[in-house]
């Protein structure tokens, strides 16, 4: 045989046999090397979203998390600066410590993208029809601007635990935006302020049996006490005023029965009157009003088991003073003009009686 026979022969099986398997070898590999990075994309994706939280929760999850007892509040975006932070800071404030202001209750967080800007117009409606479509008892996102006193802003639209989602209102938490100074007790302020939000009745100590409501009282009074120290950081000043009276309210009404704590009076007269005095350089009426109801009744109370003019004279000088300024107040003026009305149409009523039984035929 020629060898140029041979060599034709060779290159033929080679061609039909090694190249051929060489050629499917390589797409077989490139096939499984395609598949192999599709599926670690995927799993960094999941991984992501499980623990960076970038993403947000489906609706279906969250409604199907409604078949279990508790609330459920949706935890949305922050716009400005530091704003991760500031979304990580409420949800810790959520999980650690709202619970403590729940009774009991259990609740779960989601986090959820979308609502933007402040809890009005366009951003309420999407905020309610979110709560529509999820179930959910409250949602919550914000803002924070700079390190001010009011740097951090908090909105929400809560069903307040009976509204349907279409009646759900609305509420904004001014914070300090200096997020290193958000302590434990810090952040446990925050739970309260957004459990009231997402359960009123906290403010209603009468809504509560006296045991409940004494544990609510020992956590308010621990929280003023954490933030009453001289060298020690402040409360702003609408949650100090909120917490204060929400303490005031407790211990009035726990001051019958077994649970009265006589040092939480003492404490409260204390409270009651620096706030006052603090009010004379930032004049607030309502919070005036608050105070000098709380004080003079705390006094009264002090009074009945220890009686002291001087304080009598006191309780009835603060008690006096927010009376007088409620007068003036526009609701009770309407109130008083629709008594007054109520007053004339019922001696109406009995001077015509009087007339038919005196003038009848």
């Amino acid at each position: 045989m020629p060898q140029s026979d041979l060599v034709s022969q060779f290159a033929a099986w080679m061609e039909a046999h090694v190249l051929v398997s060489t050629v499917l070898a390589t797409v077989g590999a490139a096939a499984t090397l395609a598949m192999v990075i599709a599926l670690i994309l995927i799993l960094i994706r999941g991984s992501l979203s499980l623990f960076v939280g970038s993403g947000g929760t489906s609706s279906r999850a969250i409604r199907r998390a409604g078949q279990e007892p508790g609330y459920r509040v949706l935890l949305g975006e922050f716009d400005g600066t530091q704003t991760t932070s500031s979304r990580d800071l409420i949800q810790r404030a959520l999980e650690d410590f709202l619970a403590d202001f729940s009774f009991g209750a259990q609740f779960r967080v989601f986090r959820v993208k979308g609502i933007r800007g402040r809890p009005e117009g366009a951003a309420l409606d999407a905020a309610r029809k979110r709560l529509t479509k999820t179930g959910a008892d409250m949602i919550v996102w914000g803002a924070r601007q700079n390190d001010g006193d009011d740097g951090l802003r908090i909105y929400g639209v809560s069903r307040g635990g009976t509204r349907i989602p279409a009646q759900a209102h609305a509420f904004t938490l001014h914070l300090p935006g200096k997020l290193r100074i958000y302590t434990a007790e810090m952040l446990r302020v925050v739970a309260y302020l957004l459990a009231k939000r997402l359960q009123p009745a906290l403010g209603r100590p009468e809504a509560f049996r006296p045991e409940k409501i004494a544990e609510l009282g020992s956590t308010l009074d621990a929280l003023l006490l954490a933030f009453e120290t001289e060298d020690g950081p402040k409360l702003p000043r609408a949650a100090h005023h909120e917490i204060e009276t929400d303490f005031s309210g407790v211990t009035l009404h726990l001051s019958e029965g077994e649970h009265h704590r006589a040092e939480w009076v003492e404490r409260l007269i204390v409270r009651r009157r620096a706030t006052l005095e603090a009010l004379k350089e930032q004049p607030d009426q309502a919070a005036q009003i608050d105070a000098r109801l709380d004080l003079g009744q705390a006094l009264l109370k002090r009074c009945e088991t220890h009686f002291d003019p001087v304080a009598v004279r006191e309780s009835s000088v603060h008690l006096n003073a927010a009376i007088d300024a409620l007068r003036q107040h526009d609701v009770i003026r309407k109130a008083q003009r629709g008594s007054d009305g109520l007053q004339r149409a019922k001696t109406i009523v009995e001077t015509r009686r009087r007339f038919a039984v005196n003038f009848s035929a």
